[in-house]
């Protein structure tokens, strides 16, 4: 699919949310999720992109909500979301105290058309996904299915402590990336 038409679907899915249309703006969040994260590539070895992109989510759910705000201009949702994800980072930044050290005022904004990623890369991710050990498969699945909630109610849904959960979601990351790295996949600068 061209990258121009996916960006009318893009718009028209956020016209469709801010008429009241929840699907809509879950079809929406589908489709900016692989551009948010490209965009914040840069804050990967920072911060926790995972809540970039939540925060970023529910801030563009308050203004679908809206009908005070307007986005106007070409691709205007996926513009103002790229904008939102870059001002969340840089909070999350501050907050971490990280900012101190790194400074990412110099590097230019991310185009707003990106390349979406190849089937052959679905499908390695997928067969990596399906080799991960019983526990932190399972954990990985709840925080990608139900990642609005917060880790703690996940664990409780999957009978974990909180603290075991969280070392299944880095065992999870862990085995994921060696199993992408072994099958060509290259992360480095993208994932800590």
């Amino acid at each position: 699919m061209a990258v121009a038409s996916q960006n009318i679907m893009i718009e028209a899915a956020f016209r469709r949310a801010r008429a009241g249309d929840a699907d809509a703006f879950a079809e929406w969040m589908k489709m900016v999720e692989h551009p948010l994260w490209r965009s914040l590539a840069r804050f990967a070895r920072h911060i926790d992109l995972e809540v970039v992109v939540q925060e970023t989510f529910l801030r563009m759910w308050i203004v679908a909500c809206d009908p005070g705000r307007h986005l106007e201009g070409e691709y205007a949702s996926l513009k103002f979301a790229l904008r939102v994800a870059r001002n969340v980072g840089l909070e999350e930044l501050r907050r971490t105290r990280c900012g101190s050290t790194v400074s990412f005022d110099e590097q230019p904004e991310p185009p707003v058309c990106f390349d979406f990623p190849d089937p052959l890369l679905k499908k390695t991710i997928y067969r990596c996904f399906d080799l991960l050990p019983q526990k932190p498969k399972s954990a990985m699945a709840a925080r990608l299915q139900d990642g609005h909630l917060p880790d703690r109610e996940l664990a409780g849904t999957l009978r974990m402590t909180l603290n075991t959960f969280l070392q299944n979601i880095v065992r999870a990351r862990k085995f994921m990336a060696e199993c992408l790295e072994k099958r060509g996949v290259r992360l480095e600068g993208i994932f800590p």
